[in-house]
């Protein structure tokens, strides 16, 4: 079985995630190198050598075309790009990790021939980013407004009633078991939009709260039921809101995912089986005084979106253009000798 998530994405802070925090107990192999350096084709190769296994694939959200883990889940073993934006690395070498450095495969001769030019693209790089970061720290504002606002009308004891009833119809107790919330990012802010990486075959159910709190406080009843009820599930949580809510909890044993959205449409969502709408969780006299700032919050939110998309495009752009000299300068035969040493090392 193979599953598919984002190391982390785009936050108001920079690049958020919670991978390493979560693979703590994992022996890691941690990649280092520039672009075009080869870890994704690394990723890719030790993937499909163990593709009949348990692993997960964890993409890149400023390039999903990339990798930047793979998690061979049986094994305990990951190999992970541990390169800024999301630098990490081993505390006890040998023991719970090791570093990988791909950079020992390039030529430094027609690096150096480009220099100019890489440094240029580089910094355009950085600048792009630095521009939606900026335009997620807007998103952020005008998304804390909106959800302080529903805190305001929100009723919670009728919430929290609703939340008990619906865990106990959603989820089945599994005795016997351990339960647990994991943390696991399959929706990101990309430069293709907002994308989801929703597992197969499972059912939808949709939560509709363009209040952004209600159904927030739903999903973190729900996975707290559901991990006291022996079951294992899945959280992915707003990024672009600086305490981290949750918007989609996925139930494996269920085959169940609930999805919070505050548009009904959703083009890149499969029909769901049922729709929640959590407007009646909220004083709708209260809301209806502040009708007006909601609706300017929710538009402009929805603009500096479009605007942030765009610059996480331009970003790949020049990414890729920084990357092609990198290409040029690695020596393939080093790739496949390093990914054949791996796979040979976690193979016994």
């Amino acid at each position: 079985m193979q599953r598919t998530y984002f190391l982390g994405g785009a936050s108001p802070s920079g690049f958020s995630t919670f991978f390493w925090t979560a693979h703590r107990d994992c022996y890691g192999y941690y990649l280092k190198g520039g672009p075009g350096t080869g870890k994704s084709t690394l990723m890719k190769k030790i993937a499909a050598a163990f593709s009949g296994e348990d692993i997960s694939c964890w993409h890149c959200a400023s390039d999903p075309r990339s990798l930047d883990a793979v998690v061979l889940e049986e094994r305990g073993v990951f190999i992970a790009d541990a390169t800024a934006p999301h630098e990490s690395g081993t505390p006890l070498p040998y023991v719970t990790g090791e570093t990988v450095d791909l950079a020992a495969g390039l030529s430094p001769a027609v690096l150096q021939e480009n220099r100019t030019e890489i440094l240029r693209l580089y910094r355009e790089n950085q600048s792009a980013h630095m521009q939606a970061r900026k335009g997620i720290a807007g998103i952020a504002e005008m998304e804390e407004i909106i959800a302080d606002t529903g805190a305001l009308a929100l009723q919670q004891e009728k919430l929290h009633g609703f939340a008990a009833r619906l865990g106990k119809r959603l989820i089945p107790r599994a005795n016997g078991q351990q339960g647990d919330v994991l943390s696991r990012q399959s929706a990101a802010l990309t430069p293709e939009g907002y994308l989801r990486y929703l597992p197969e075959g499972f059912d939808l159910i949709l939560i509709h709260d363009p209040l952004r709190i209600a159904g927030a406080v739903l999903l973190r009843q729900l996975a707290e039921y559901a991990a006291g009820s022996g079951n294992l599930c899945e959280v992915t949580q707003a990024l672009t809101r600086p305490d981290f809510p949750p918007v989609m909890l996925i139930l494996p044993a269920q085959q169940l995912i609930l999805a919070a959205v505050t548009e009904l449409s959703a083009p890149d969502l499969p029909a769901p089986v049922s729709c929640i709408r959590m407007q009646r969780f909220y004083d709708a006299a209260l809301l209806k005084k502040h009708r007006s700032l909601l609706r300017f919050c929710s538009r402009t939110a929805a603009q500096t979106e479009q605007r942030v998309i765009a610059l996480l495009s331009d970003a790949l752009q020049i990414h890729d253009d920084l990357e092609s000299y990198y290409i040029r300068a690695l020596n393939p035969a080093f790739l496949d000798r390093t990914a054949a040493t791996m796979i040979q090392r976690i193979a016994s």
